[in-house]
């Protein structure tokens, strides 16, 4: 039997039930989100997600599969199996987080991000670098302007930046990261603040979104 829980469940709680499924819908993308072209994609606005949970709230989210799509919200919620990374995909976006998330602030910023995540998530070569022609995956412009261009490389280096960032974090791990998995729609990430007693606080930020890939806080995440 499957066991349909919430997202302030999944982030209060853990991953104790892995038969454990939510129900979520997608509301959209930050406006301000700039386009590219990835190895896998045509254009597409790259940056952060965001989605509702009926049972707690709206929440951010980010992709790990970049050529599939959204369900529309006009679809209404999509059920997702809930589960978790392992090997060098759990340390190395543990270490993603744990070192950069908190900082995010413009819409590059947050498209640096998911383009990190990504290259976590599909590179196969073993290097990490989001540069044109790097490896398996890769950051292409959106078209052939200059300011397409511009922007391409902007994001390469705001995302390099953080894979090092993120292969060198030694400190402890400030996020519990969940993977939502469906088989028509983007499967993403998620995370929740480590935290060893959840306070009042902790549940009023989760229910203002910030308890799952949204965590800190959408003032400190401006669109």
């Amino acid at each position: 039997m499957h066991k349909h829980i919430s997202l302030i469940a999944l982030a209060t709680a853990g991953l104790a039930a892995q038969a454990a499924t939510v129900d979520i819908t997608y509301l959209g993308k930050d406006t301000s989100s700039p386009v590219i072209r990835t190895s896998e994609t045509g254009q597409v606005a790259a940056g952060v997600l965001n989605y509702t949970d009926a049972a707690s709230g709206s929440f951010l989210a980010f992709c790990i599969e970049p050529a599939q799509p959204n369900a529309p919200k006009s679809f209404g919620a999509q059920t997702y199996a809930v589960g978790s990374f392992t090997g060098s995909q759990e340390t190395l976006l543990q270490g993603l987080f744990s070192s950069t998330y908190g900082s995010l602030q413009t819409a590059n910023d947050k498209a640096a991000f998911q383009l990190a995540v990504w290259e976590i998530t599909r590179e196969t070569s073993g290097t990490l670098d989001v540069s044109l022609n790097a490896g398996s995956f890769y950051l292409q412009p959106a078209n052939s302007t200059a300011s397409a261009q511009a922007t391409a490389a902007t994001l390469a280096s705001l995302a390099n930046g953080y894979l090092g960032a993120a292969q060198s974090y030694q400190g402890a791990a400030l996020y519990t990261l969940t993977r939502l998995s469906n088989a028509t729609y983007q499967d993403l990430v998620v995370a929740a603040p480590v935290t060893a007693v959840p306070e009042p606080q902790s549940y009023a930020l989760l229910l203002g979104g910030l308890g799952l890939v949204g965590v800190m806080a959408r003032r400190r995440l401006p669109r």
